[in-house]
């Protein structure tokens, strides 16, 4: 993939948008040169992009948001396909007439379909290359023969689906009409790690808060909330979009800014770090995604604060984790998941290996 896309970039101009994945990362880690604009839904991507001058802005998709008309837009497709219809759907406004729209994908990422879609949306025949094991797909607007809009799932609307106890949230989300298993076991184990003085100051960080689920719902175990301040933070635009809604609606005090694995919150300010890391980028497993945010709960703890970790049992976290806690306790393991509680500490402790 990073072979065609590279190619594709560096036949590029100002009025080429890349909108950038994961699989993008290591282009602009590598300096790669692309006289467009780049947009992304992921922070880390736009930052790594402004580090190397190019052009970037951090969305949830927003094509249209500098109001300019494009020759050509690069996507390599995202692993959600109401994202990837949006984007479609996005391109006929946002491309000049005759520009072109170039999908990227694998044969496992649905790109065949896509490339079918694209060209009936854009009014243009279909045109699909194999690259290797990729694959290119090249739609050229016409305007006057654009087709019927492609179903998106009301993509760009934040709503509160069935079973999320009223919650906001929209497409584009991991689990984002439903409440993830995992993160319902680590609210089971949340009351035992919360401060017995209730009217003591209480900070806790939210790392991959996603759409707010555990800040909500440790939100409501505590009464006095004035006392509670929740730091959430998420690397993906429409995460930002639906916790910052919940956290309004729910008159919850704290913020819900963007980071990559809360590389943004300050070392040593939380009490209590919440935390179900993905382990997924896109299309791909990513092993050292657990390491990163442990490594960061490590960092922003302060001194015998504790982290309440849920993760897919075939991550050995455990092992993981006893580099950098002095204390490593598996609480739960049901369904599937397991929840552990890691505890910084000054003083000399016992350390408990999970098995």
């Amino acid at each position: 993939m990073q072979t065609l896309l590279s190619q594709l970039l560096r036949d590029s101009d100002e009025y080429t948008l890349w909108i950038a994945d994961e699989n993008s990362k290591a282009l602009l880690s590598a300096g790669i040169h692309f006289a467009g604009s780049l947009l992304s839904n992921r922070w880390d991507i736009v930052s790594a992009a402004e580090a190397i001058d190019i052009p970037a802005r951090f969305c949830d998709f927003e094509l249209g948001g500098e109001g300019k008309k494009y020759t050509r837009i690069i996507y390599p497709v995202s692993k959600e396909k109401a994202a990837v219809h949006h984007v479609i759907n996005a391109a006929v406004e946002t491309l000049q007439d005759g520009g072109e729209l170039l999908l990227l994908g694998e044969k496992s990422s649905g790109i065949k379909t896509y490339a079918q879609k694209a060209a009936a949306r854009l009014g243009s025949p279909k045109q699909l290359q194999k690259h290797g094991n990729d694959y290119l797909s090249t739609s050229v607007s016409h305007t006057g023969k654009a087709g019927a809009p492609l179903e998106d799932t009301d993509y760009t609307r934040l709503r509160q689906p069935e079973g999320l106890e009223g919650l906001w949230s929209k497409p584009g989300l991991f689990g984002w009409n439903k409440t993830d298993v995992g993160s319902a076991l680590l609210v089971r184990e949340l009351p035992q790690c919360l401060p017995a003085d209730n009217t003591a100051d209480f900070r806790v960080v939210d790392l991959g808060c996603g759409y707010g689920y555990l800040s909500t719902q440790l939100a409501s175990l505590l009464p006095s909330r004035e006392k509670l301040y929740i730091q959430a933070t998420d690397n993906n635009a429409a995460a930002i979009l639906a916790c910052g809604k919940n956290f309004q609606a729910r008159n919850i005090h704290g913020t819900v800014t963007a980071g990559d694995a809360g590389s943004e919150i300050r070392t040593g300010t939380a009490q209590l770090v919440i935390c179900n890391p993905p382990f997924h980028q896109g299309f791909q497993v990513e092993g050292d995604l657990t390491d990163r945010f442990l490594q960061q709960a490590a960092r922003i703890l302060c001194p015998e604060g504790t982290a309440l970790f849920v993760v897919n049992e075939f991550i050995p976290i455990g092992r993981k984790a006893e580099r950098l806690f002095q204390k490593v306790e598996l609480l739960n393991k049901e369904q599937g998941f397991c929840v552990y509680r890691l505890t910084k500490s000054n003083i000399e402790t016992v350390k408990y290996r999970a098995n």
